[in-house]
């Protein structure tokens, strides 16, 4: 088990140790930064906590077929995920490499997207998720010549169908207008997951955990509290801090480092099937499919600080931002340009180019917009233009960073 986690060695072992022995918790909490394999390591314990056999890598029992397709009616995933860049790299692997692992990448990577779309967690009386599942079911439909063991289409085919598919997978991610997680969705996570299930367990992935309304985590409390039997909850987060304390103490936590760099070059080459080396990490491969490029970011960075700090500029977002933002679903990119602004603070801190008092609380700030865009929902625009005025409140000498 766990043979497609690269890196992650310690986690991995104890999660084995736990599985094997049947002491795998009923709720836990997968802690780590982005692209750190925590979805990947979750769907992979679901496969085995619902295997009908020992759970072993390759095994055929038809629990993890469906596993491995992510087809399985006795996992659940909700919150949200950067699908719409992790469907066009996974299928640009397929059609580069038409083996049987680029298929299960690319269907695995589409049904991230559609799972989260199913009635056990979307109420199917909202008229939008309704059009959403209708999308769903096209969707699939276009998958099924991709299913395994059946002959995958010719090369342009394919390659029209996964366009068409990817186009219907960007008009479902834009529908979904919140990251946060609803007390809805939770409610019927709730009523779901008292359903007895009839062979095996049942598993539930809440992804962005932190990103949740507070009614949804007082619902979601009292499933933690009274969690049914053969019910597994595995909540997934880059910010431990962002969960509810009350929440957390019922969770059991595994903590996923960051990956090194040679780690996730080998995910880019081994996973998503791209040698080039032209990307030094994840976030720069993925940026890549946004069309945004790190240096694009890194200038923003720049002119966006030397605006805020010049008392004659306009408070208005740098034009490479204001494009990137325009032409991308927002937030990713507003998430992007903030780490980059971090990383320029810190490096004037290092250098001593303004006070360290001062550039500790514009750090502050800084983590404050990213706390308003992730966790409260703000427009990106919204909340960078609020970062941009409160840096001007305390300009550094001379209005710019030496």
């Amino acid at each position: 088990m766990f043979e497609n986690i690269i890196g992650q060695r310690q986690v991995v072992a104890s999660l084995s140790a736990e599985l094997a022995a049947g002491a795998f918790p009923r709720a836990s909490l997968f802690v780590g930064p982005p692209f750190a394999g925590k979805l990947s390591t979750a769907l992979e314990a679901a496969r085995v906590l619902t295997c009908a056999a020992d759970g072993a890598w390759g095994c055929e029992c038809p629990a993890c077929r469906k596993q491995r397709e992510l087809v399985h009616p006795h996992t659940v995933m909700l919150g949200w995920r950067y699908a719409d860049v992790e469907i066009p790299a996974s299928a640009a692997a397929l059609q580069a490499n038409r083996g049987p692992a680029a298929r299960y990448l690319y269907l695995r990577a589409v049904r991230k997207l559609l799972r989260r779309f199913e009635p056990a967690v979307w109420d199917a009386d909202d008229a939008r998720m309704r059009a959403a599942q209708e999308k769903t079911a096209e969707v699939e439909e276009m998958l099924a010549p991709l299913a395994p063991g059946r002959d995958l289409p010719a090369a342009d085919e394919l390659a029209a169908l996964t366009e068409q598919a990817g186009a219907l997978c960007r008009e479902l991610a834009q529908s979904v207008r919140s990251d946060l997680v609803t007390v809805g969705q939770v409610r019927l996570l709730s009523a779901w997951a008292r359903v007895t299930a009839a062979g095996s367990g049942k598993v539930a992935i809440v992804e962005n955990a932190d990103r949740m309304q507070e009614s949804a985590r007082n619902a979601l409390l009292k499933l933690l509290e009274e969690p049914p039997e053969q019910v597994h909850l595995v909540l997934l987060t880059t910010r431990r801090s962002s969960v509810a304390p009350t929440i957390i103490s019922r969770l059991r936590p595994y903590l996923f480092p960051g990956r090194s760099p040679e780690e996730e070059r080998a995910v880019i080459a081994r996973i998503f099937r791209d040698e080039s080396g032209r990307f030094a990490d994840l976030r720069g491969f993925f940026l890549a499919w946004r069309e945004i490029s790190p240096e694009q970011i890194a200038a923003a960075a720049r002119s966006f600080l030397d605006r805020a700090l010049d008392p004659e500029a306009g408070l208005e977002l740098p034009e490479e931002l204001s494009a990137v933002i325009d032409r991308t679903r927002g937030r990713e990119a507003a998430i992007a340009f903030l780490e980059e602004l971090s990383a320029a603070l810190r490096a004037a801190l290092r250098g001593g180019g303004a006070g360290g008092d001062l550039l500790e609380s514009w750090a502050d700030a800084v983590r404050e917009c990213h706390s308003r865009i992730e966790t409260l929902n703000v427009a990106p625009a919204t909340a960078l233009l609020a970062l941009a005025a409160r840096l001007r409140e305390r300009p550094a000498r001379g209005g710019r960073l030496e």
